[in-house]
């Protein structure tokens, strides 16, 4: 079982949660993700690798959707959230793919070297304006099925509506 270091002040919290059987996790899921075209090959590739004790699995959602007006600039708020500058340094340690529907919402899917997203709120302020949410940690059939209707999206729809644009941070 990994051992996680205590957190011991703002600026080192968000190393301290990640471990380097994470890390080797992450590694692994980014080139999966980049060489397998087959939804089944990946999501078996996938679970394979996952393990609860040293990553996790988190949704994200848009807390202010209602508010956007066009396709194009809610686009424009994903790019930004993924381009901050802190994002280069945590990017051994997450990953993403984050949907914009039709309907203008924001949807993604994130995957943590460790047991949270603090990595990801130490280094990134405009993770604010979104509500995320732990899938699992246990792969049950439901987190599964979850987990492979975010990540190979079948007929480009998420929850009945389609994906307009998809950005992958690995």
């Amino acid at each position: 079982e990994p051992i996680m270091a205590e957190k011991q002040d703002n600026e080192a919290s968000a190393a301290t949660t990640c471990t380097p059987e994470g890390a080797s996790v992450m590694k692994a899921w980014k080139s999966r993700y980049g060489e397998l075209e087959n939804k089944n090959d990946l999501m078996e590739s996938f679970w394979s690798l996952y393990d609860p004790d040293c990553t996790s699995i988190w949704t994200m959602s848009y807390d202010e959707a209602d508010s956007n007006e066009n396709l194009e600039e809610t686009i424009g708020y994903v790019k930004n959230l993924l381009a901050q500058p802190g994002m280069e340094g945590v990017r051994g340690d997450c990953f993403c793919l984050v949907h914009t529907l039709e309907s203008l919402e924001i949807e993604g899917i994130w995957f943590f070297n460790g047991p949270d997203p603090e990595v990801l709120f130490g280094a990134n302020p405009e993770t604010s304006w979104y509500t995320f949410k732990q899938m699992g940690p246990a792969a049950t059939d439901g987190v599964k099925q979850a987990v492979t209707e975010m990540m190979a999206p079948a007929d480009s729809q998420l929850n009945g509506k389609a994906i307009k644009d998809t950005q992958v941070f690995c």
